[in-house]
């Protein structure tokens, strides 16, 4: 079975054309994924059979591999740590099964097969500081053997934006007066509200970031609650930050695009400095997560590139803008996505054995 933000390159190359029609799909999804199609088809002129059968080969043909829920685990408390592991020399096969041993830790909610100096990045979540130790050594111990370098760092925070890796994509602006996006004055609201969430908020949580299209009626009938009640608990979600946004996730191998962490240690600056970098940052279309941590490096930046050009003509543009922020960089390459998540199921049960408490 396939598993959640799973985008792996296919075995052979396929030619894909995207008209005008998958573009727009694309787009209005991007901005929030549980827009109806029949909004898109609406603004297009055309039926919503079409909109819908095209979405369906999007998703059918791995282009879109995910539509999600953003979720903020940190108002939850939860505690993540992003390890990188750099092994000796290990054949494809070795490297597979190691992949699938991480795959079965219920503590990991990351793993990506990276290039470079590091050649897997993993992350692990609890709600508990104390299990730190526990989770890490079973992560490490049965590697050991293979292992040549390791580097744990403390993530702050994870910023996750909507991808805007296909060059050109229009702006929310431009849907003004043409798409009603849902639940849009909750997530645009700055005030945040407090909300004590239960174990069916938990589930619906968890369903919705693995699909963030299921229906109000579908999430309803999973939870025995009425399709008003569901409404209720994810508008009271929103408002508390439990919930970010609804967007989706496209397989960059198909669309040629080069996923790249660019991890940056920064000089003592003020906030107010600091912030006008990642503003900077937020506003590159190429840009689509941003992890804050404490260890080597300070920010992850998480980007997509049309090629080593266009990285480089980016480091450049940067260090020569904020000299004064950027102290020094390193840059990992992306390859295969095996699993991410913002809630494992780790992190589930302990949430769900709190919220009993």
């Amino acid at each position: 079975m396939r598993k959640p933000a799973e985008v792996k390159a296919p075995e052979q190359k396929q030619e894909l054309k995207l008209d005008k029609k998958d573009r727009e799909i694309i787009n209005v999804l991007t901005i929030n994924s549980r827009t109806p199609l029949s909004q898109i088809a609406k603004l297009l002129n055309t039926s919503t059979e079409v909109i819908n059968y095209r979405y369906n080969n999007l998703r059918k043909n791995q282009v879109i591999t995910d539509v999600f829920a953003i979720v903020d685990p940190k108002v939850l408390g939860v505690h993540r740590y992003v390890v990188y592991l750099q092994f000796h020399a290990l054949s494809q096969e070795k490297m597979r099964t190691i992949i699938n041993d991480f795959l079965k830790n219920k503590y990991i909610n990351w793993v990506i097969e990276t290039g470079g100096k590091w050649e897997l990045i993993l992350m692990f979540e609890t709600i508990y500081e104390e299990k730190y130790d526990e989770i890490l050594e079973s992560i490490i111990s049965p590697i050991k053997e293979f292992l040549n370098d390791q580097m744990v760092a403390n993530v702050k925070s994870f910023v996750h934006k909507s991808p805007r890796y296909i060059r050109d994509l229009k702006r929310k602006n431009f849907y003004k007066g043409k798409i009603r996006f849902p639940y849009d004055k909750e997530l645009d609201s700055k005030k945040k509200e407090q909300y004590r969430i239960d174990e069916k908020d938990i589930m619906l949580l968890k369903n919705l970031h693995e699909d963030s299209r299921l229906s109000l009626t579908e999430l309803g009938s999973r939870f025995k609650l009425s399709r008003d009640a569901v409404d209720y608990r994810i508008k009271k979600m929103i408002k508390a930050g439990l919930i970010k946004g609804f967007i989706l996730r496209l397989n960059y191998h198909l669309l040629d695009y080069q996923y790249t962490t660019i991890m940056l240690k920064l000089r003592t600056i003020s906030q107010q400095r600091k912030q006008e970098f990642l503003n900077y940052i937020y506003d590159d279309e190429r840009f689509y997560a941003l992890m804050e941590q404490i260890g080597t490096w300070d920010l992850s930046l998480m980007m997509f590139f049309t090629n080593a050009k266009d990285l480089r003509d980016f480091l450049i543009l940067i260090k020569e803008k904020f000299s004064d922020v950027i102290h020094s960089h390193e840059s990992v390459i992306h390859f295969d996505q095996y699993y991410f998540t913002y809630l494992c199921d780790g992190v589930v049960e302990e949430l769900i054995e709190r919220s009993h408490k």
